[in-house]
């Protein structure tokens, strides 16, 4: 066995020690570490002022919920487990086998930001079932439906929050959906009218219905693709942006073979898992031309195995998509690359996951395995000019 595939088994079995590593040193000087003294930070502030009321009010479910909500919207602005953790356990009193319905909403979300779908969908189910115009727990579902590759099924969770959440929400769910069958240009559209309607929304409705807009037209292969990125960035914080958004612009980048534009986006934001990761990938690609990469590329590959580690560790399970793209696009080893890929498919069916498939099925010189990709292709009817490409390729 090579020491390549040796390495990359390894990881796919998460049996690599973090201290038996070289610590992680900082190749460039715009690179963020660590934000300090987060507590002082105004856009988490309101988090630990929840905290706050939730401890002066125990047994109280109503200040668990509000933080535990705030909790977790600021784990996902800014990328760190820990922020679930806190959320996970304020709701740990309640967290029984007749929870209340808020309660199973927030665990469902929970669960959802690790994978775990099948136990999100139970409780989406429980308080649907209870609860049918629970607007939350619609667009939540929905969002899992469509992950797992049922764009149809999302698509009727997201036509009952018509008249239930806001138009723009609503318009911006439809179009998502709609927009994975098989008239995109439609749902392009309805989103577009959408948006220019809903001048006074809320930011956070807005940068999702923009982002939406981005990846439709991306999708679709239009000339404004790179535009509708800039304006949905533009609607956010310039130094620490929405990560999905982030991370979505920067794969757009490297899909059109500007590994530089890319790199430079994303170093100011390293620090996080899927910055550093698209960091790897367009360093591995400008390596050939700029060899003075090596330190940098070699310090990142480091720290990924780390973190892989690291996530073992919490009881996590590495997010398969992202191994898989590691060992595609960084160890450039497609045959260890593609049982992740479609292990990865079996629990996400997203054009990106279908496309890391097919992918690694040709690099391995299998494209046999990449069958029930092209059989959803088939039945589920998604354009997507990326999937168009590759599959035109020799």
């Amino acid at each position: 066995m090579t020491t390549r595939l040796l390495m990359a088994v390894l990881m796919v079995t998460m049996l690599g020690a973090a201290a038996a590593r070289e610590p992680y040193r900082p190749v460039d000087d715009e690179q963020v570490l660590l934000r300090l003294n987060d507590r002082q930070d105004p856009e988490v502030s309101e988090v630990w002022a929840a905290r706050k009321a939730m401890r002066d009010a125990p047994g109280e479910l109503s200040p668990a919920l509000d933080f535990a909500r705030r909790a977790i919207e600021a784990g996902r602005q800014r990328a760190e487990p820990r922020f679930m953790s806190y959320a996970e356990a304020a709701i740990a009193p309640w967290n029984d086998a007749d929870p209340p319905l808020e309660v199973r909403v927030i665990r469902a979300t929970l669960a959802q930001h690790r994978h775990d779908f099948e136990a999100a969908l139970a409780d989406l189910d429980a308080v649907l079932a209870e609860a049918p115009r629970h607007a939350q727990a619609r667009l939540t579902r929905s969002v899992i439906r469509r992950v797992q590759g049922d764009p149809q099924a999302a698509l009727r969770d997201c036509a009952a929050l018509v008249g239930v959440a806001s138009p723009l929400v609503a318009s911006t769910c439809v179009a998502d959906s709609a927009s994975l069958g098989r008239q995109p240009d439609a749902a392009l559209t309805l989103l577009q009218t959408a948006i220019e309607r809903a001048t006074q929304a809320p930011l956070a409705e807005r940068r999702w219905a923009f982002t939406v807009r981005a990846e439709i037209a991306e999708r679709l292969g239009r000339d404004d693709t790179e535009r509708c990125f800039r304006e949905a960035l533009n609607l956010g914080h310039a130094e620490r942006p929405d990560p999905y958004l982030l991370y979505a612009y920067a794969d757009f980048l490297l899909e059109m073979q500007r590994p530089d534009e890319a790199r430079a986006l994303l170093l100011p934001h390293a620090a996080l898992d899927g910055a550093l990761l698209r960091l790897a990938i367009a360093e591995t690609r400008l390596l050939p031309g700029q060899p003075g990469l090596k330190p940098a590329l070699e310090a990142r590959k480091n720290l990924i195995e780390t973190r892989f580690d690291m996530s073992r560790r919490r009881g996590d399970t590495p997010h398969q998509r992202e191994l898989a793209r590691y060992l595609l696009e960084v160890e450039a080893d497609p045959v260890a690359a593609l049982p992740v890929a479609l292990n990865n498919w079996a629990q996400q069916r997203e054009p990106a996951d279908a496309l890391l498939v097919l992918k690694a099925a040709a690099g391995a010189g299998r494209r046999e395995a990449a069958r029930p990709v092209k059989d959803w292709l088939r039945d589920t009817g998604v354009q997507d000019q990326r999937i168009t490409r590759h599959l035109a390729a020799p």
